[in-house]
C-alpha cells in the first residue's frame, strides 16, 4: 500500500469511528418497590440501548444509552411489575428528536406521589453523567417516584413527621449560593459557580438543607467560594438578601416545610485584607439580615438541646407554616434577642442554633477521582451510621477541581465544577442504594448543581423503606 492510500484509509476510518461515536450517557433505575421487573418488550433506532431483562426487588441497574445521530434516535424498554396486586408497568424512552433526553411513561394502572396514570416523567440526558428513575413502596400506599410534588414534607409527614432528624434522609445543597458570581477575586464562573440555580429553584427541587457561605464586604453581605492560598481567591455569588427574598418566595407558596440554613466559612473582606473571621457586631449585622426571614422558627419554652433528637413533628405539622432553622458555628455569638423581636413576635431565638446543639459528622472528599469519591464516602457512611440513631451524618457527593487545567479551562464546561457534577451525580445514583440499609443511610445527601428532583426522589426512597420502619421517636422535647 502506498503512503498516500494509507494515510487516506486512515483518515476515513478515523471519520467513521468519529461519526459511529456517538453522545452517551447513564439512567440507573432504582427498584425499591416489592415486585421485581421484568423486561416485556424492547426495542431501538440508531442507539446503544440495552435494557436488562430483570431488576429484582430492592436493587438497581445502571444502563449505559448512547444517541448516535441525536434528530430520530429513539429506544424504548417495558417493565412489568410483577405480582402486583394491579396491572402495573412503566416504560423506560429514549428520544432524539427535540434534544436528547430520557424519560418514563406510566402504563396501565401504575400511579405515584404526585404522578397520576399515563404521567410521563422527564429525566433528562446527562452526557457522561447519569439520571436516575427510582420506584419506592408497595402500591397500597402511594409509590414515591421521581417528579415528587415540590412540598415533600408535608406529602410524606405520615412517614417522616414522627421521625427525629437522624432517622430521616434530607437533601441538601453544597455551596448553595454560588449560583451566580457577583464579585471576581481571582476566581471565574468556571471554577467558582457550585449551583446552576438559585436558591429558591433548589427549594422547589428539594432541597430543604443549605451550605451558606456569608462573605461581608462594604456593600452588604454575599455567599463565597474562596480558598486560602497567599490571599482568599475565588469568587463572592449571590447576596443574602436575594437568598432571603428565595425562601420567603418560596414559603409563601409552599408551606410546612423544614428548612435548615448552614452558616460555615465566614469571611470579612470589607478592609485591607481579607479576614477568615467575623467580630461579634459583624455577627450582629449578619443576623440583621436573616432576621428578615418570616418563617423563623420560635418557641416561647421547651427550646431542644439536641435539635437532631426530637421529631420533625416538633418542627412542623399538617397545614403549619415554614419553620426556618438556622446552624452556626459553635464559637459564633447569638443574636441579641431584642434584635430578633424587631421581626417577629415569638422573637425567632430558637431558630439560630450552635453546632453543639445541632451535631453532624461527615465530609467532602477533596477529589477529582470519582472511583475514590465513592469508595471515601460509603467508607463514611459505613463508620458513621451504625445505627439508625446514630449522629446525623451528611454524604457529601461532589468532585473537586484539582488540577490546575481543569481550573483555568474555562472553555471546556464538562471540566467545570458544574460540569464535574456530572459524573458525582452518575456515582451517587448507581452506587448508594446496594449499600444503605435499615441502619445505615446518609441523613444528608449534598450535591453541586442542584437543578432536579431526582435527590429529592432519592432521599424519599431511604426515608419510605428504612424510616418508615425505624423505632418511632419518643415525641418528647430533650432539655
Amino acid at each position: 500500500m502506498h503512503v498516500g492510500e494509507a494515510t487516506s484509509t486512515l483518515f476515513f476510518c478515523t471519520l467513521i469511528s468519529l461519526v459511529e461515536a456517538g453522545t452517551g450517557g447513564y439512567v440507573t433505575l432504582i427498584n425499591a418497590s416489592p415486585y421485581d421487573w421484568n423486561l416485556t418488550y424492547s426495542h431501538s433506532y440508531q442507539m446503544d440501548f440495552k435494557p436488562a431483562q430483570l431488576i429484582p426487588a430492592g436493587t438497581s441497574h445502571e444502563q449505559y444509552v448512547e444517541f448516535y445521530y441525536n434528530k430520530d434516535d429513539a429506544a424504548e424498554a417495558t417493565y412489568e411489575l410483577v405480582g402486583s396486586s394491579e396491572p402495573a408497568s412503566f416504560q423506560l424512552q429514549a428520544r432524539g428528536s427535540g434534544g436528547m433526553h430520557l424519560q418514563v411513561y406510566y402504563l396501565d394502572t401504575l400511579t405515584s406521589l404526585n404522578n397520576p396514570e399515563r404521567s410521563t416523567i422527564p429525566l433528562g440526558f446527562e452526557h457522561d453523567g447519569g439520571v436516575s428513575f427510582i420506584l419506592a413502596g408497595d402500591g397500597i400506599e402511594p409509590y414515591i417516584s421521581t417528579n415528587p410534588p415540590v412540598g415533600w414534607m408535608q406529602a410524606t409527614l405520615s412517614t417522616i413527621g414522627p421521625k427525629t432528624l437522624r432517622e430521616i434522609s434530607i437533601p441538601a445543597s453544597h455551596d448553595a449560593g454560588m449560583s451566580q458570581v457577583t464579585g471576581f477575586y481571582g476566581g471565574i464562573p468556571h471554577n467558582t459557580n457550585t449551583q446552576s440555580g438559585h436558591i429558591f429553584d433548589q427549594l422547589v427541587n428539594g432541597a430543604r438543607w443549605f451550605d451558606v457561605r456569608p462573605v461581608h464586604l462594604g456593600t452588604g453581605w454575599y455567599t463565597g467560594h474562596f480558598s486560602n492560598f497567599i490571599t482568599a481567591l475565588g469568587a463572592t455569588g449571590r447576596g443574602l438578601i436575594d437568598i432571603v427574598a428565595d425562601i420567603n418566595k418560596f414559603t409563601s407558596q409552599h408551606p410546612g416545610e423544614l428548612i435548615v440554613l448552614d452558616l460555615t466559612h465566614e469571611m470579612d473582606g470589607a478592609g485591607v485584607h481579607w479576614k477568615w473571621e467575623l467580630t461579634v457586631e459583624q455577627w450582629q449585622y449578619l443576623y440583621e439580615v436573616l432576621g428578615h426571614i418570616k418563617d423563623l422558627w420560635s418557641v416561647t419554652s421547651n427550646i431542644p438541646q439536641d435539635y437532631t433528637s426530637v421529631p420533625l413533628s416538633t418542627f412542623i405539622h399538617p397545614g403549619s407554616k415554614s419553620a426556618v432553622l438556622i446552624r452556626l458555628p459553635g464559637y459564633a455569638p447569638l443574636p441579641r434577642a431584642s434584635m430578633m423581636c424587631e421581626f417577629h413576635d415569638g422573637c425567632g431565638y430558637s431558630a439560630f442554633i450552635h453546632d453543639t446543639h445541632f451535631p453532624l459528622v461527615g465530609a467532602y472528599s477533596d477529589t477529582d477521582d470519582k472511583e475514590f469519591l465513592v469508595t471515601d464516602q460509603i467508607t463514611k457512611l459505613q463508620s458513621f451510621r451504625i445505627t439508625s440513631d446514630s449522629t446525623m451524618q451528611c454524604s457529601v457527593w461532589t468532585i473537586t477541581l484539582a488540577g490546575i487545567w481543569d481550573m483555568i479551562s474555562f472553555w471546556d464546561e464538562a471540566c467545570s465544577i458544574i460540569g464535574q457534577a456530572r459524573l458525582a451525580h452518575r456515582m451517587l445514583f448507581s452506587r448508594l442504594w446496594p449499600v444503605i440499609n435499615k441502619n445505615t443511610y446518609p441523613n444528608l445527601i449534598e450535591v453541586d448543581d442542584f437543578h432536579n428532583s431526582q435527590f429529592t426522589a432519592l432521599a424519599m426512597a431511604i426515608n419510605n423503606k428504612y424510616a418508615k420502619s425505624a423505632p418511632k421517636a419518643a415525641g418528647k422535647v430533650r432539655r
